[in-house]
């Protein structure tokens, strides 16, 4: 709720970077991080589920693994989360194509894509991104896409998959 509201303020995604660039929103990454590492992520990935309510678990795992599957690099995100808008823009600024799923504009399929990927990754925070069907994780966590960045390790990693 606290994430919505501030979103509320914002008008613009450079708006949504800025923030996530200020001490603010790093502390932000650092606490959903650490949240996701905690035993509150089991509660987490529960509360994903519910929201879902009752569906196709099957049916719903196997369009996630397609979706997956469909592309170099797949992105599951929000389209308003400022960490889904900087991953975004540093795969568009790098140059790479890839799939990008607004799990909040997807109604229904999107609840329960939400929690196939829970189950699947341990973690609910998005952006969520896969690489060549492996998950690396969000913007900053899971090593995650700016982290891999700033070790050298991302562009070797598209490359071997084919995606730049």
């Amino acid at each position: 709720q606290a994430l919505k509201a501030l979103n509320a303020g914002f008008q613009k995604d450079e708006d949504r970077v800025e923030y996530m660039e200020s001490p603010f929103g790093q502390a932000m990454g650092w606490l959903a991080k650490a949240l996701s590492e905690s035993p509150l992520n089991d509660a987490k990935i529960s509360f994903a589920k519910m929201q879902a309510g009752d569906y196709d678990e099957e049916a719903a795992q196997k369009k996630l693994e397609g979706y997956i599957g469909g592309d170099k690099v797949v992105m599951f995100s929000f389209s308003k989360c400022p960490f889904c808008i900087k991953a975004k823009k540093e795969l568009n600024d790098m140059g790479v194509p890839f799939t990008a799923l607004d799990l909040d504009q997807m109604d229904q399929e999107g609840k329960e894509l939400r929690a196939e990927l829970a189950k699947k990754t341990k973690r609910t925070s998005m952006p969520n991104i896969f690489i060549a069907g492996e998950g690396i994780g969000g913007c900053n966590d899971g090593p995650g896409l700016m982290t891999l960045k700033k070790e050298g390790k991302l562009e070797p990693m598209l490359k071997e998959a084919g995606a730049i």
